[in-house]
């Protein structure tokens, strides 16, 4: 019995993972905002691993499967891989093909796969346009030691687009002081220090295919916030907090969406300057003791099966 075990346990993993992971994860929102970086990390982990979780599914239902395999070399060779990398003494068997859950998970990682490789070539082609307007209307210049695209418009605007870097208006430097500016190079800098735009990539393509778990459907929304905070405070570390926040008020745009720049006055401004004057919040013990729980037992989940199958595969035994 043991392979039901870990099938019904990982399913139950994933069921819990997808519904009371977003709550959890909620509870824990105030004590984030203090150190978002964990924010980033806790949601990013924890979709990463749901994911993970959800493709490891297939081989191991593969390991108590006991219905007829594939016939031919092909399917020869389906069942060596599951019986050398099988790592249950006595597996009970389920009549189920070993082939149908093994192809399922492949297709979904196929599928994974090619919606993030076509999120990649579609904002390499947005960024490439975008490079291309600004080469058009705009000039690089240095602004408070900083190479940027100055867009020569009154409108403020600064933002940052991943491999072209930081952009700001004439309007922006214009209407900001020396300390506030300052603000806002730091904050851009930030995101691309932190590979925000990357992260947000991949939880956009892995909502793209799998946006019916409420887990991964949030995940995009709360790690954008998460980044523009963590941005926040390595602009708060430079400038302090008056400079911070007169910039954000400059730059507050409500209407503009992220795509694939980081506008700085774009996500949740307001809250934003609300956590710049807050104090320390008490973490939500219960909250995070399941969070943390829950990532060590799918992380471990994942290694019980991904493992085997490496090991098999480096020694050649399929």
């Amino acid at each position: 019995m043991t392979g039901l075990v870990a099938v019904a346990g990982l399913v139950t993993l994933l069921a819990v993972g997808a519904t009371a992971g977003p709550w959890a994860l909620a509870r824990l929102a105030p004590a984030l905002a203090r150190r978002p970086r964990a924010g980033i990390t806790a949601w990013t982990a924890g979709a990463v691993l749901w994911v993970l979780g959800l493709l490891a599914l297939g081989p191991l239902v593969g390991w108590v499967a006991g219905g007829p395999g594939l016939p031919g070399p092909a399917g020869a060779v389906c069942r060596r891989c599951l019986e050398a990398s099988n790592p249950f003494v006595a597996a009970t068997a389920v009549d189920v093909p070993p082939a149908v859950p093994l192809l399922a998970a492949a297709l979904l990682g196929l599928a994974l796969l090619a919606v993030l490789g076509a999120t990649a070539r579609r904002r390499r082609r947005e960024v490439r346009a975008h490079v291309a307007a600004l080469a058009a209307t705009a000039r690089r210049s240095t602004v408070g030691g900083e190479r940027v695209w100055l867009v020569p418009t009154v409108e403020p605007a600064a933002y940052t687009l991943p491999r072209a870097g930081v952009v700001l208006s004439s309007g922006t430097v214009d209407a900001l002081d020396h300390e506030q500016l300052g603000a806002v190079l730091a904050h851009e800098r930030a995101h691309l220090d932190g590979r925000h735009h990357l992260v947000l990539a991949v939880l956009g393509g892995l909502q793209a295919v799998l946006g019916w778990v409420p887990l991964l459907r949030h995940a995009r929304d709360a790690v954008a916030a998460y980044a523009e905070m963590a941005a926040d405070d390595a602009a708060l570390r430079a400038h302090g907090s008056r400079a911070l926040a007169g910039a954000l008020l400059a730059l507050h745009r409500p209407g503009v969406a992220a795509g694939v720049a980081l506008h700085a006055g774009a996500v949740q401004v307001p809250s934003r300057i609300a956590r710049l004057a807050g104090g320390t919040v008490a973490p939500d013990r219960l909250a995070g003791a399941l969070v943390a729980c829950y990532l060590l037992v799918a992380a471990a989940a994942v290694t019980l099966v991904t493992v085997p199958y490496a090991a098999t595969i480096l020694q050649g035994a399929c």
